[in-house]
């Protein structure tokens, strides 16, 4: 899902992956459409982990998922940054994966314990 270098006839070579793809799929399109209009985009990044939602870009404090009275979902308490670029969004991602709950399988030494949604 994030990328992983590989070695091609005997050079190591950056493969992207999903996050990376789509990321710069979202601001060449926004570029395409609002190429007069500033565009901002928010982005939040949260874990659910033994049923419970915690903020990845906030130190991983806890949320609260409420429902108001039109019926729509809320995260409660969660943390919204403001990015402008790619790399902005990459290097959230990338600590957010930072300080999620990861532990051992018999498959994977570093695998995630929870689901993350950004």
């Amino acid at each position: 899902m994030m990328g992983d270098s590989a070695i091609i006839n005997n050079s190591q070579e950056r493969i992207p992956g999903l996050y990376l793809l789509a990321v710069e799929d979202l601001f060449d399109g926004l570029d395409l459409v609002h190429n007069q209009k500033k565009c901002d985009i928010w982005i939040s990044f949260y874990e659910i982990y033994c049923g419970k939602l915690f903020d990845l870009l906030n130190d991983r404090q806890q949320l609260f998922c409420r429902e108001d009275g039109k019926q729509k979902i809320n995260i409660v308490g969660l943390q919204q940054k403001k990015v402008e670029s790619v790399e902005a969004v990459m290097e959230l991602i990338h600590f957010g994966n930072s300080v999620r709950v990861i532990g051992t399988t018999g498959a994977n030494l570093d695998s995630s314990r929870s689901h993350a949604i950004l």
